[in-house]
Order: structure tokens, then C-alpha cells, then sequence
């Protein structure tokens, strides 16, 4: 039962609307539903570029880029039904294999350069 002056629409866990932003249809903005296609654009573009996915783009070097293309495509191919997600599971855990390989070789570099400037140091003092 919607409470006065809120949203008459009910979530998708079947809880009530706590919002107390109503239009004239008795709605959210978000839930009325003359409004559904320019409030789902919203939420698209207002998701563009913050997700864990854009921002794990943005980190990860350009050697692993095509393992998280992988990872991606397989997630799309398994919520579609395409994928067996066993085979998906496979996928995941070759591709976080492949990540700690490149995680190892990175800290062997830097524990290299650091190796090499300690004896530089030691050798000038």
C-alpha cells in the first residue's frame, strides 16, 4: 500500500518506493512510466565512464586489454545464454592466471631496479 505523497511503484525486491519526489501521474520520475525511456537514457549516461569496468580500462595495462576484452565478451556470451558458464568459469580462471604472471613479472622488474639502484648507491658511497 503506497504511503501519502509517496511513489505509488513498487522496486523490483517488491519493496515500495521510498521516493518523496511525486509527479501529477503519482510516480517518481524514475518509475513513472510516461517517463521510462528518457529516465533509463538518463541512468545510462549518467553510468558512462564511472563503472568498475570503465575504470579497470582505464588501469590496466595495454598487454591486458584484450584479456579483459575476453572476460567481457564471455560475461555477455554467458548472461545470453551463448556461453556454458562452466566454460566462462574456465575463461575467468586462465585469464586471472594470465594476471598474476604479468602481476610476478612487474614486481620482478621493479625489485630489479631497485636492486640495481641499492648497489648504485652502495658502489658511490
Amino acid at each position: 500500500m503506497p504511503r501519502d505523497g509517496a511513489c505509488r511503484a513498487t522496486k523490483r525486491d517488491g519493496q515500495p518506493c521510498r521516493s518523496v519526489v511525486v509527479l501529477m501521474s503519482g510516480y517518481c520520475p524514475r518509475h513513472d512510466p510516461a517517463r521510462r525511456t528518457e529516465a533509463h537514457a538518463a541512468s545510462v549516461k549518467g553510468g558512462q565512464g564511472k563503472g568498475r569496468i570503465a575504470r579497470a580500462g582505464r588501469l590496466i595495462p595495454s598487454t591486458l586489454k584484450p584479456v579483459l576484452s575476453l572476460l567481457l565478451d564471455a560475461m555477455e556470451q554467458t548472461h545470453r545464454g551463448e556461453l556454458d558458464p562452466r566454460v566462462a568459469g574456465a575463461v575467468a580462471a586462465l585469464a586471472g592466471a594470465i594476471v598474476r604472471t604479468f602481476q610476478a613479472g612487474a614486481v620482478e622488474e621493479r625489485l630489479a631496479a631497485l636492486e640495481h639502484a641499492y648497489h648504485e648507491r652502495e658502489r658511490r658511497a
